[in-house]
């Protein structure tokens, strides 16, 4: 198993699943209280048919969790190492925007640790991305720290859209697109858009 895969084994059980990994296809099949909720594999976390409605809302924290972890396992494996007198060796630089960056650190046991800091100012650590990255946000100017939701009200706002576009029948194709644009800009929101901040610095 690389990274990511021993990552997303590791954290579902936050959400209350287990996950079983296929070495035959390099897949990892998630269930929830015995039944199979979700499939992932070729970069994709794919909905089983026929859920329940407490099956699906497992199911969308599991895809958030795969969208968090396959952003932050890419940007370290990709990352430059650290040098800083603060920092124990091992950090890699996830993102930097100007003085302020965002690095991470691996252990095979414990799984990711984060670091946030500002050109000479102490680091800040974590053990949540989210936590971390919105940290960052504020931190190097990408958001307004007054304008924020937080990771759990935004998750509410998100699966709100999501349930009302899986269980509503009834709603019109206006409707449809208007939510899922708004369901859009919700995953926009939460990811706090890291990645292009990162490509940003990497071109100056």
């Amino acid at each position: 198993m690389n990274i990511f895969e021993k990552e997303i084994m590791r954290r579902v059980k936050e959400c209350d699943c287990d996950a079983v990994y296929r070495e035959r296809d390099n897949s990892v099949s998630v269930t929830y209280d015995g039944t199979k909720i979700a499939e992932i594999r070729d970069g994709k976390c794919e909905k089983m048919s026929e859920l329940s409605g407490e099956e699906s809302e497992k199911f969308f924290r599991v895809r958030r969790l795969f969208g968090n972890i396959s952003n932050y396992c890419s940007a370290y494996e990709n990352g430059e190492p650290i040098k800083n007198p603060n920092l124990s060796d091992g950090f890699r630089r996830l993102f930097q925007i100007g003085k302020s960056e965002m690095a991470a650190s691996y252990n095979r046991k414990s799984g990711f640790e984060f670091v946030v800091w500002n050109g000479d100012e102490n680091p800040e650590f974590f053990v949540n991305y989210d936590d971390a990255r919105e940290k960052f946000a504020v931190l190097s100017g990408l958001v307004d720290g007054e304008k924020i939701f937080d990771d759990e009200e935004l998750q509410s706002l998100y699966y709100c859209v999501f349930a009302t576009l899986e269980f509503n029948d009834a709603l019109n194709s206006d409707t449809v697109e208007f939510l899922e644009k708004i369901k859009r800009k919700l995953d926009v929101a939460i990811a706090k858009n890291l990645s292009a901040g990162g490509e940003k610095n990497y071109e100056n």
